[in-house]
């Protein structure tokens, strides 16, 4: 039953698959047809194709040689109108360049000048030895030279010198105001500045340098014409009487001296440096240290004023530098910056060097007469310029910077100059700082005051040096590269470690110390020309007391013992080794009334042989007091502590044993007339005594 139905099932299969067979067949007879009839009708449009290219073809090539015919045409005749424009190019400008170009529209003269150099370019490739060349570069070099005049009359018309009030406006301003605060300043103007940039960028791209020096010649006359109206108003009866500015107007002090005006700059410029400082270090500085310290009136007035006026020259010189950066910026191609800049600064640093020299050299003059005051004011100057160095360094190139810094390295020479010339005067015990005082007398004193009093090198020598305390910041840059004082600061700094603010003070106090031991050693000298000891010991006693209390009251002290640490122990025992040395002067007169030496009386009488001894101990006793007390009461002691101090001294010293002398001997009958030789009771004594060194109680 199984085989059957298989058989059946097979059956059917192979009838389904010859139906489908045959269906397949007829099919793929039909798509055979139509394969042969689309070959056929493609062979056919290709045939038809062909004739076409055959016949269109040379047609289209015809076409394009027109097409380029036409092209060579067009480009031949529109070479022929440049090439006819570059012989035009002379006729046409020629009115226009003769005329040269008009202020505020000078884009038309430069587009004729472009339009004369690419014929001139033409001419030169194309036919060099062409009269057209010739006209063309002719009236091309005509126009650059009209431009040039141009260039150079504009600035002339608009750069004038500054008024020396209008320059002072400059630099007493606000160094965060703007510029263009200053009326002459407004001499430019913006159209004008771009009218000028326009033409220096034409010439220095056609590489015309003639402007260059036009510009520097130009700007360089009216910075330094600037300057000298500047010196010249100095001069005149009216400097330090200029005008208030506006913006001062109002406020509590409507009028300042050049004096507060220049410290009002320099305190301003001292705490920008501290701001900068702190910022790039992060350290937080004292707002009296370094160089904003003693930045006030006195410090400026304290040296004369043409030092404040060559420090407002300076300051000048500065602010209008200042402007001629600004300038360029808006006028000259970056590329010629520094070489306009250092020309047209030339001159002007030049003179205000110079006028350092004449300074320093007036000041050298004054350290030969010894008069320090005005020397002082050198190291007021250095300290200024020092602050101003910053604003120099941010405005000058390398040359520039390295020609002002001749204006530094001369103060700092010529400080140094001073200390090295007022160690060498308090040196020689024989020549004072200053001129003679009616306290100095010669005849025996040579050059010492005849009271013993404190000697005029003593009070001018402790002058001069408080007053270099207020300068130990440029004082110890200037010590700074001396290999004898930077030794001894290294041995300072193998004991402690100091900041740069400290070391500076203690390279002062190295040369104060240097300064005071050569004192000493003057005093000493100078006290041999007294004739009695007593008066030696007093007159170094009144100096060193003097110098001791000088340092004390001035914090003097706390700077020496940077170098000294002993220095104030020292001059104590020095002091107390003089009174010692002092109260011994007197052992002469104590000689006479030393009672293990004398007669013992008995029942009020001497023997007749010793009434001559107690005779001449008497005598001597009053003859020594009445000549000591002639001499000491002629001498002076300033100081009231030192004065009465000696005075309490002499009487404890010399009285007590007064009285037991007198006690003993004064009833003793060794005269017949014996107030002839008990002269003085001992209260008596204690008067004379106490009118020592008063030379007005008689």
């Amino acid at each position: 039953m199984t085989s059957l139905d298989n058989t059946l099932k097979i059956g059917n299969k192979l009838e389904k698959e010859t139906s489908n067979f045959s269906i397949l067949k007829d099919r793929v007879d039909k798509y055979h047809d139509l394969t042969k009839n689309m070959s056929s009708i493609l062979t056919n449009f290709e045939n038809r194709l062909a004739k076409l290219e055959e016949t269109i073809l040379p047609v289209y090539s015809q076409t394009e040689h027109l097409q380029k015919r036409q092209q060579n045409l067009d480009a031949t005749l529109q070479g022929l109108e440049i090439v006819l424009s570059h012989y035009d190019a002379s006729q046409e400008v020629c009115e226009l360049i003769h005329r040269g170009p008009n202020e505020g529209n000078v884009t038309p003269f430069l587009q004729a000048l472009d339009r004369l150099k690419v014929a001139m370019n033409y001419f030169l490739e194309n036919n060099s030895q062409s009269v057209e060349l010739e006209n063309v570069t002719s009236l091309f070099n005509t126009g650059c030279e009209s431009l040039n005049n141009y260039y150079k009359l504009m600035l002339k018309k608009h750069s004038s010198p500054l008024k020396p009030v209008d320059l002072l406006d400059l630099i007493y301003m606000d160094e965060d105001s703007s510029n263009e605060d200053c009326s002459s300043i407004k001499q430019i103007t913006p159209n004008t500045r771009e009218e000028l940039k326009v033409i220096s960028f034409w010439l220095e791209q056609n590489l015309r340098k003639e402007f260059i020096e036009i510009y520097s010649d130009e700007r360089s006359e009216v910075v330094f014409r600037s300057l000298q109206n500047l010196k010249d108003h100095q001069k005149s009866g009216s400097w330090g009487n200029e005008p208030i500015r506006k913006q001062y107007i109002g406020r509590s002090e409507t009028k300042k001296t050049t004096s507060q005006r220049l410290q009002h700059i320099f305190e301003k410029k001292a705490s920008k440096m501290l701001s900068t400082i702190e910022q790039s270090t992060g350290l937080s500085l004292k707002k009296n240290s370094s160089y904003s310290e003693h930045l006030n009136v006195e410090d400026n007035m304290d040296g004369d004023q043409e030092l404040d006026k060559y420090l407002v020259l300076l300051l000048g010189l500065q602010r209008l530098l200042v402007w001629e950066r600004t300038l360029l910026n808006d006028i000259i191609p970056q590329t010629k910056h520094t070489e306009v800049f250092s020309k047209l600064a030339y001159n002007s640093i030049e003179m205000v060097v110079k006028d350092a020299e004449a300074i320093t050299n007036r000041v050298i003059r004054n350290i030969a007469k010894k008069e320090w005051t005005s020397v002082l004011g050198i190291f007021s100057a250095l300290k200024r310029v020092i602050i101003l160095q910053p604003d120099i360094d941010r405005t000058c190139d390398i040359h520039q910077k390295d020609q002002l810094r001749k204006v530094l390295n001369k103060l700092q020479q010529t400080g140094n100059k001073a200390l090295e010339q007022f160690l060498e005067v308090v040196k020689d015990s024989g020549t004072n700082l200053v001129g003679m005082s009616t306290s100095a007398y010669s005849g025996g004193y040579s050059n010492v005051p005849k009271d013993a009093t404190v000697h005029e090198l003593t009070s001018n020598t402790i002058w001069f040096i408080e007053n270099l305390l207020e300068h130990y910041d440029v004082v110890g840059e200037i010590f700074e590269g001396d290999f004898l004082y930077s030794s001894q600061l290294d041995t300072i700094l193998m004991k402690k470690s100091l900041s740069h603010e400290e070391r500076n003070k203690a390279l002062l106090a190295i040369y104060i110390k240097k300064v005071l031991s050569e004192l000493n050693l003057t005093i000493i000298a100078k006290c041999e020309y007294y004739s009695d000891s007593a008066t030696k010991y007093l007159f170094r006693l009144n100096n060193i007391f003097y110098i001791l209390k000088s340092l004390q009251r001035s914090n003097l002290m706390d700077l020496v013992i940077l170098a000294s640490p002993d220095c104030e122990r020292n001059y104590l025992d020095i002091i107390n080794e003089l009174k010692i040395s002092y109260q011994k002067s007197w052992s002469k007169l104590l000689s006479n009334i030393i009672l293990d030496e004398l007669p013992r009386p008995i029942n009020g009488k001497v023997k007749d042989k010793e009434r001559q001894i107690l005779k001449d101990r008497f005598s001597n006793f009053n003859k020594d007091l009445e000549d000591i007390c002639k001499t000491q009461r002629g001498i002076s002691i300033p100081d009231i502590s030192l004065r009465e101090g000696l005075k309490r001294d002499n009487i404890e010293h010399i009285l007590p044993k007064y009285n037991q002398f007198y006690e003993t001997y004064a009833e003793v009958q060794f005269s017949k007339n014996p107030e002839k030789y008990v002269k003085y009771k001992p209260h008596e004594v204690h008067t004379m005594l106490n009118k020592l060194f008063d030379d007005s109680i008689i």
